[in-house]
């Protein structure tokens, strides 16, 4: 009876010292080029931000097949330009996931029939929403940008008609990302650097940024590495929105000379290599 007791006393002990770090589920965040990042919580819930995949020049082959991506839960949109939004309405078809965003997009694509209206939420910078259950939190947070939607590349636009060409598309935002263990994930979407992005550390303190480098439309690595190590201050960053096209032709390699030797771990991944924290 002694040998039996201390020989399950020894299993148990064998199983919390060696399997535990082994057993521990994970987060996954898979950067597939431009800003289109598939994020995959700990508890398995699949989060897509600015679906752009089938025409991006960045994205692995195997994901410009949207059911490459397996189940998605929910996706976020940043705002309505093109490179952000173009593979919305087949995702959202395909994966029956719920879409978010920011108001007048939201309200104006569920009209036109781009996306499902009553399977998505309408709301605003500084709101919280939490439509995967209590446990993960999106936070809709500011960017420094334009916001619309092309109805050409939505396949709506008739030039017979006279209409516009381009749909309101209201504010570009961010979001960050607070999953079930605590972590957070701040995705800058397209923006400019901005002092208020000093809040976004104040008020969520995120253990990872993935911030925008590629210039011209958006941040450059220099100014991003200003917002990283003076504003927003996360412990690890993925550059992002960079290489697709020849104007936005700045590299992680400047942005990491940029930072200097700010304490912060630059992830130079490529389009479809995971990550996982």
């Amino acid at each position: 009876m002694v040998l039996i007791r201390q020989l399950l006393i020894a299993s148990a002990l064998a199983l919390f010292f060696f399997s535990g770090p082994v057993m521990a589920a994970q987060i996954e965040v898979l950067w597939l080029g431009h800003a289109t990042t598939r994020i995959t919580s700990v508890n398995g819930k699949v989060i897509v931000i600015d679906p752009f995949l089938k025409k991006n020049p960045k994205t692995p082959l195997k994901y410009k097949d949207l059911k490459a991506l397996g189940k998605v839960d929910l996706i976020l949109v940043t705002h309505g330009h093109n490179d952000h939004i173009r593979d919305l309405g087949e995702l959202a078809q395909l994966s029956g996931a719920t879409v978010v965003g920011v108001w007048e997009l939201i309200r104006n694509l569920g009209a036109l029939g781009v996306i499902d209206a009553s399977k998505s939420i309408a709301m605003n910078k500084g709101g919280t929403v939490a439509p995967l259950g209590r446990g993960i939190k999106i936070h809709m947070v500011p960017a420094e940008h334009s916001s619309s939607a092309g109805l050409r590349t939505l396949g709506l636009y008739n030039p017979e008609s006279g209409g516009p060409i381009d749909i309101e598309g209201g504010a570009a935002v961010g979001y960050v990302i607070e999953l079930e263990n605590g972590f957070k994930i701040y995705h800058s979407g397209d923006t400019h650097v901005f002092g208020d992005m000093a809040l976004i550390h104040k008020f969520y303190a995120p253990d990872l940024a993935l911030v925008c480098i590629g210039g011209h439309f958006t941040m450059d690595p220099e100014r991003a590495a200003y917002a990283v190590r003076e504003l927003i201050k996360p412990k690890s960053v993925i550059p992002i929105h960079y290489g697709t096209i020849p104007v936005i032709n700045r590299t992680p390699a400047e942005f990491k000379a940029a930072l200097g030797d700010a304490p912060i771990e630059v992830l130079d991944v490529k389009p479809g290599q995971a990550t996982r924290f």
